[in-house]
């Protein structure tokens, strides 16, 4: 398992890799195991381990940690195994628990938190256009995992790689962080030999960056079953009861889901499965909770209505206590990026196919607006600090997905700026397919942050000058999608989830915009 970066950039780097003999006694005679059985995996065990650490010797790291835990059986028959964390949601929304380790909290610290208390994660993966031009015996294989860089300093402090037992055939797209900063959570997807993809998400302990557990989606889908691929991961807090959700978001294309919301505090169990029976046709796996956290707003869509000559998309006002929903019409014909004002008045919608913005009025649940976003392919969407501009990604979706600018709109006159030179908005370094982006959640820093889909660093704009301020390469060269602010200003234990792709997370982030918000409308801007 090669490693290839470009020279003079050499991060602290923790490398975690979990390995494990799956074992098929367990499913048979009712989870009994043989002494024979048990001698047979352990060898297994020992034997991947030892390929592990032969291929980790060429990773030029300083760290590398292989990380063996307890193993559950996987799911026989698809019910509730007796493992003590299925629940009937997570077997109604087809996702279970495979792997699960008793040793996420040992070991060395990630990074030292005293001098990088306040961190951006993302997630790295095997699609940059970097690795795609080196020769074919160059090429590592794929790799998933992702790093933390300090929010200041841009400083890349921590990295972390997983695997579960077979070949990566998918990179994470969404990676996320629980409200309280203690988990974090990866997608990736592994295809055994001669046998068909099958999608994971890691559940990590952000101290260590341990794997703590792997859960694999099964998930029933119009009368079959179907594994898609982990895409877009957010968290919050819900104003009313102080509940703290995460909801991982699968699928890609046009038709997405089911999607789940763990509960982070109760062993990251299933809150809630959101199925097609809940929501339907779903749409893009982009889904983003409104500021107080009560309603979670899920693009509606399919392969058909995508390719429909006229706007019948729609999204999904989903009330995360009740599970029941309100649909809101005429969003376009592929809604992808969603993002609210914090006041919750309004919610804005890109759409990818028609490259349109439709600005939603929240308490008549109707569309009260749309433009042409000034980009084509439109994909993320992220505020300025007064919510009169939006920045979109240029992502160029639906066509080469090569993107590598950004649309500046004015949220005032509703149209493209004509304030700050030519749009759109040229990223430069190795910007390519640049899809999400989100706000520094420190006003005096005044930055957008920008992932990277097929190229090999982060991307920082300042919003004082609008120029690219600085590019932070990945620790392998890979890309980026997801994103994350976290701040632990009095250690491991104070983490505050600030703000990520879906916009400001935290309550005094929000009240921040909020304020700077009616001021700008005050004095008419």
């Amino acid at each position: 398992m090669s490693r290839h970066r470009r020279p003079g950039f050499a991060p602290r780097l923790i490398v975690v890799a979990a390995v494990m003999a799956m074992v098929a006694a367990a499913c048979d005679s009712g989870g009994g195991f043989s002494q024979a059985d048990i001698d047979a995996a352990v060898a297994d065990k020992d034997a991947a381990i030892a390929a592990l650490q032969t291929q980790l010797a060429s990773a030029s790291v300083e760290t590398d940690v292989v990380q063996v835990g307890q193993l559950a059986p996987p799911p026989g028959g698809f019910q509730v195994p007796g493992d003590g964390w299925a629940n009937e949601e997570s077997v109604r929304g087809g996702l279970w628990l495979v792997a699960e380790f008793d040793d996420s909290n040992e070991g060395p610290d990630a990074w030292d938190i005293a001098a990088h208390p306040r961190v951006y994660f993302t997630s790295e993966s095997y699609d940059s256009n970097f690795i795609g031009a080196l020769p074919e015996e160059e090429q590592p294989e794929n790799f998933i995992g992702w790093h933390a860089i300090d929010a200041y300093s841009k400083e890349v402090v921590a990295s972390a790689l997983y695997q579960y037992k077979d070949p990566i055939t998918r990179g994470p797209h969404g990676v996320g962080v629980s409200p309280d900063g203690k988990w974090g959570y990866v997608g990736w997807s592994e295809t055994p030999e001669g046998g068909s993809q099958v999608s994971y998400v890691g559940i990590i302990n952000i101290r260590t960056m341990k794997l703590d557990k792997i859960l694999m989606t099964d998930a029933p889908f119009q009368g079959g079953r179907r594994s898609q691929a982990l895409h877009h991961i957010q968290a919050w807090t819900m104003d009313e009861t102080d509940e703290e959700f995460v909801i991982l978001q699968w699928g890609f294309g046009a038709n997405g889901g089911p999607h789940h919301i763990l509960n982070p505090n109760d062993d990251n169990r299933v809150y809630r499965s959101i199925t097609y029976d809940d929501v339907k046709p779903m749409g893009h796996p982009f889904t983003t909770p409104s500021p107080d956290g009560k309603y979670l707003y899920i693009s509606m869509g399919a392969n058909w209505i995508r390719e429909a000559e006229f706007p019948a998309a729609a999204v999904a006002k989903f009330d995360v206590t009740t599970g029941t929903s309100e649909v809101i019409e005429h969003t376009g014909r592929h809604p992808i990026g969603i993002t609210h004002t914090q006041d919750g008045k309004y919610t804005y919608v890109v759409d990818g196919t028609s490259s349109q913005l439709y600005k939603v009025d929240n308490e008549l649940n109707e569309v009260v607006g749309h433009t042409s976003t000034g980009i084509a392919g439109p994909y993320g969407i992220c505020l300025n600090w007064d919510e009169t501009e939006a920045w979109i990604n240029g992502k160029g979706e639906g066509t080469a997905n090569l993107g590598n600018s950004m649309s500046i709109f004015d949220l005032v006159s509703f149209r493209a700026s004509r304030e700050h030179g030519n749009t759109p908005f040229y990223l430069g370094g190795s910007a390519s397919s640049v899809d999400h982006c989100a706000l520094h959640p420190d006003p005096e820093v005044n930055e957008v942050w920008i992932s990277n889909m097929k190229g090999w660093e982060t991307i920082v704009v300042d919003l004082n000058t609008y120029t690219v301020e600085a590019y932070i390469p990945t620790p392998h060269s890979g890309d980026t999608h997801g994103m994350a602010f976290v701040w632990y200003d009095g250690g491991w234990d104070s983490g505050v989830l600030m703000g990520d792709q879906g916009g400001p997370k935290a309550q005094v982030f929000q009240d921040m915009v909020k304020a700077n918000a009616e001021a700008a409308a005050a004095a008419g801007g």
